[in-house]
């Protein structure tokens, strides 16, 4: 390991996870946490388009990256999205994340500000899955290494 912050692997006791499907149906493109019997949204208190920059932007119920640092967090697009060229990348991890959407057939990134970007993610099963592994406590007060 080259610093205090790399570590072996982390048993699943030590790490929260949080994720939600994020459903793009509403006729103008907007985005909503898309819950069910079927689909569960842990640890995700809202979705909405950032109107600074025109990204998906997540608010999550984990707070504090002090007290509960990302180990990582992901999106995936669905098979509608993947097969329209959508992809994804996160940026941040706690408190909020947010996620440019790219469009690989335009090659460029999507601002949902405006609803021409907005109707190519736009679906009634349009989704994106989105996750996040978080550490339950420090890494220096996790119980495994005690």
């Amino acid at each position: 390991m080259t610093n205090e912050f790399m570590t072996d692997p982390i048993p699943g006791s030590d790490v929260l996870i949080s994720g939600c499907v994020v459903r793009f149906s509403d006729p103008e493109g907007w985005p909503s946490i898309h819950a069910n019997g079927a689909h569960i949204s842990a640890g995700v208190e809202s979705v909405r388009v950032n109107p600074n920059n025109g990204r998906l932007q997540v608010i999550q119920t984990l707070t504090d990256a002090g007290r509960n640092p990302i180990l990582f967090a992901m999106i995936q697009a669905d098979e509608t999205l993947s097969g329209r060229g959508i992809i994804g990348g996160a940026s941040g991890g706690t408190a909020d994340t947010e996620y440019v959407l790219f469009d690989s057939t335009q090659d460029r990134a999507l601002d949902l500000r405006e609803k021409e970007d907005r109707m190519r993610i736009q679906g009634e099963t349009s989704n994106v899955w989105l996750g996040w592994v978080h550490l339950a406590a420090p890494l220096d007060q996790l119980s495994s290494r005690r």
